[in-house]
């Protein structure tokens, strides 16, 4: 039975050698089948050029390095010819219980001036919280399916790289756009496909900024839903705000908003009609921590 916040066991990995392992996927595949009890995997600076995978019957790790500019996980892949993009993850977690912190999930696939969907970390896990670096171009960020957390992490990339269907929150992170061959970009895209789901992405405290100019998010799915709360926004965000993709004529459904952000971004003028206005008590059940851990689970995780 689970010890709420208490580490019972680290395991050292040192690409150098000196530690437990010297690949951070051998560590993983230590851990136990089934593991019920919190294992530490402590990564040493460096950069570890390989794929990770954490499998769904090894829950309860807390992957950490020593810090996001120190410890970084790195490969190079792409949707293209017989890889999609769900085998293109750097980084990939299908396990419930999971921690990442001061560690940076990076895909470096560049193409030949095209973008693909390049995954640096896919999450597919319930009961996930990260303070992390993510850096990909398109597709950066699969925040596939569970409620997740992530306080304080950087998220870099072009197209779509904030995408899946999620019930998440994203407090204090910075978002930032990078150089792309065609911009605009696009932030997210939600993947919320009906009415009675509760997931949605909402980003609290954010930070928005880079070097090309992108909209806030597009409509992956008809109830797509994503929340702007007390955000900065640069003047990359382009005036239209949001876009309905493939639902154009049918955005009564989606929820695309937007409440107390300041910046240059932010200014409303010029934003698309459909995009919503919440009103206080509507905003206050996404922008509560409890829209992802009603039942406790972020505050019983080690701190």
């Amino acid at each position: 039975m689970t010890t709420p916040g208490i580490v019972v066991k680290s395991i050292y990995v040192n690409r150098n050698g000196g530690a437990d392992f010297k690949s951070i996927q051998e560590a993983i595949g230590s851990v136990p089948l089934g593991n019920d009890q919190w294992i530490r995997v402590h990564v040493a600076a460096g950069i570890y050029n390989e794929k990770v995978s954490v499998p769904q019957n090894k829950s309860f790790i807390l992957l950490e390095g020593e810090g996001e500019y120190q410890t970084s996980i790195e490969w190079s892949d792409h949707a293209g010819g017989d890889s999609d993009t769900a085998s293109s993850p750097t980084f990939a977690v299908f396990a419930t219980d999971f921690m990442a912190r001061d560690i940076a999930f990076k895909n470096t696939y560049k193409g030949d001036g095209q973008t693909s969907p390049a995954v640096a970390a896919l999450v597919a896990g319930d009961r996930a919280s990260y303070r992390c670096a993510f850096i990909s171009l398109q597709d950066t960020l699969c925040d596939l399916e569970g409620r997740h957390y992530y306080e304080g992490c950087y998220v870099v990339g072009t197209t779509d790289f904030i995408f899946g269907n999620g019930q998440t929150i994203f407090q204090s992170c910075r978002i930032s756009t990078a150089a792309m061959p065609f911009p605009p970009g696009f932030i997210t895209a939600q993947g919320r496909s009906g009415k009675d789901e509760t997931t949605g992405f909402v980003f609290r405290d954010c930070t928005v900024d880079g070097v090309a100019p992108t909209y806030l998010g597009r409509a992956w799915r008809a109830y797509a839903r994503v929340i702007f709360y007390r955000t900065d926004m640069s003047n990359v965000v382009v005036r239209e705000g949001w876009d309905a993709w493939n639902y154009k004529g049918s955005e009564s459904t989606l929820t695309m908003a937007e409440a107390e952000c300041t910046g240059q971004g932010a200014n409303r003028t010029g934003r698309v009609p459909w995009s919503k206005t919440l009103t206080g008590d509507e905003l206050a059940k996404f922008v509560s921590v409890s829209y992802v851990s009603a039942d406790g689970w972020l505050n019983a995780q080690p701190h």
